[in-house]
């Protein structure tokens, strides 16, 4: 199949107002590999890792001074062409000979990390009765149903525990800066909190923080819906427009990896041997199964595959429950369903929210023989195996954690690419590679399961880019044509 054939039946997959960028991508490559035109590049000039053709196009494009825009463009067109034939059964490239080239254990901070740390108060430190009176507020904000509250008020566990942690920085001021004991009321003193925000600002961090502008969120919040004071409310709003927009913390450039190479980090984990071809090893721990730490690498190859299809919360990856949430239609076929408080968005418009999508087809190989291989492994390890339904298990039989997933999943990453990855930049990295491609905002936010006033909010620039060299690139068609 020439690079031409391979163009003109795949390129009406595309949207149109991306297939010019294509044919001019399937261009390009066909001259970096040395080929007179598409039509001259068969299967076997191309057939190669796409990484080694990224390496190409970029060669060609910088000996004609081309942008780095464009460059990225280029490399977008083809990374989802070469997706589509393999999705649509036609042909697969080469894979890459990924393989670790660096050391986790000599992983430098990610820059931008802050070395001032303030000294919190841990919950369990809390005196008794600012424990209680906060157990008093979490019940009221968590249960389903409360005299006299409203049920838009109701929140998630998770956004009472980010309250909990955010109190935790507050209330560790006023016990080692002040020599205070803590109560609940001191979120009320507007003195006492706008001591704290300036010392955060002005001594701790030295700037303006995302933490200090929630924790003004958070008490705005409280003196609206949990104990209502206008006034208050209306104080701890002038102080929050006082605070400078915080600076980015981190680049996003130091963590971003492309959806290409984590299905090639994806594919490098999984074992290459089965169960039985593995050799026993004597070790220390008697509870040892041999294949244990295969079968792991095997559950993070399919999770991080299953990533690159559909950008789930690290949350959904986690706690994804085989027959609860992972479980064939009455057609045989695998779906995956989330719904309610499984999300984090819990109803849309005022009803349940189901989010529910077809397991990729691509990867069903995957995972039956992950089912039927590594997970049993992993599951024998397990206190009570019979009961435990979990998709992803560590080595030890157990669900993973928030933490121990982050840790362990950036550890991967980082041996494979030496990016500061992390499990929720691939919301971002999945958006914004396929809005680039398809300017499909409401399909983005269907895969999201997001609003998609949301997802335009933060997305949109991405359609502002390379605006000059379109402009420029239409001014010059019309001019010739107009000759």
């Amino acid at each position: 199949m020439t690079l031409t054939e391979l163009h003109d039946r795949l390129a009406p997959s595309f949207p149109r107002s991306t297939q010019k960028d294509l044919k001019t991508a399937v261009r390009v490559l066909a001259h970096a590999l040395h080929c007179a035109d598409p039509e001259h590049c068969h299967l076997e000039h191309y057939n190669r890792p796409l990484s080694e053709l990224y390496r190409s196009v970029e060669t060609a494009l910088h000996a004609q001074g081309k942008s780095a825009h464009t460059i990225r463009n280029t490399k977008n067109s083809l990374s989802r062409l070469f997706r589509l034939a393999e999705e649509h059964n036609l042909f697969s490239l080469i894979p890459s000979p990924t393989k670790p080239r660096f050391d986790p254990w000599q992983r430098p901070h990610r820059p931008g990390t802050s070395q001032n740390h303030a000294k919190y108060l841990l919950y369990h430190e809390w005196s008794p009765d600012l424990q209680a009176a906060f157990t008093t507020f979490q019940t009221w904000a968590t249960a389903p149903l409360v005299p006299g509250r409203p049920a838009q008020f109701r929140k998630r566990q998770r956004t009472v525990d980010d309250y909990k942690a955010t109190f935790q920085g507050y209330f560790g001021y006023l016990h080692y800066q002040e020599h205070l004991t803590p109560t609940f009321e001191h979120l009320f003193d507007i003195e006492s909190v706008t001591r704290y925000v300036h010392w955060h600002v002005n001594d701790c961090h030295k700037k303006s923080t995302v933490m200090i502008r929630q924790f003004l969120q958070f008490l705005m919040a409280l003196t609206r819906q949990y104990r209502p004071m206008p006034e208050l409310r209306l104080q701890l709003g002038h102080l929050r427009k006082t605070l400078p927009l915080p600076v980015p913390t981190y680049n996003k450039a130091d963590a971003w990896v492309s959806l290409a190479t984590l299905t090639e980090v994806a594919r490098s984990l999984w074992p290459k041997r089965q169960p039985q071809q593995l050799q026993h090893r004597p070790t220390s721990r008697p509870t040892m199964i041999v294949g244990h730490r295969h079968a792991q690498y095997a559950g993070w190859s399919l999770m991080i595959q299953l990533w690159t299809y559909i950008p789930y919360r690290q949350r959904n990856m986690r706690e994804m429950e085989l027959g609860k949430n992972l479980h064939k239609d009455v057609h045989g076929t695998w779906r995956i369903t989330f719904q309610g408080d499984e999300l984090k968005v819990a109803t849309k418009h005022g009803r349940l929210n189901i989010f529910d999508l077809p397991f990729p087809a691509k990867l069903v190989p995957v995972l039956e023989e992950y089912l039927a291989v590594w997970h049993p492994l992993l599951r024998a390890k397990a206190s009570h195996p019979e009961q435990e339904r979990h998709l992803f298990l560590g080595q030890s039989g157990t669900p993973y954690t928030q933490k121990t997933l982050h840790t362990a999943l950036r550890q991967v990453m980082y041996r494979y690419t030496g990016k500061h990855w992390h499990p929720h930049i691939i919301r971002t990295v999945w958006a914004t590679e396929w809005i680039r491609n398809s300017g499909d905002f409401h399909t983005a936010a269907i895969m999201l399961n997001d609003r998609l006033d949301t997802v335009i909010a933060k997305y949109s620039h991405l359609l502002e880019e390379d605006v000059a060299e379109k402009a420029y690139r239409l001014i010059e068609e019309r001019n010739g044509q107009g000759k």
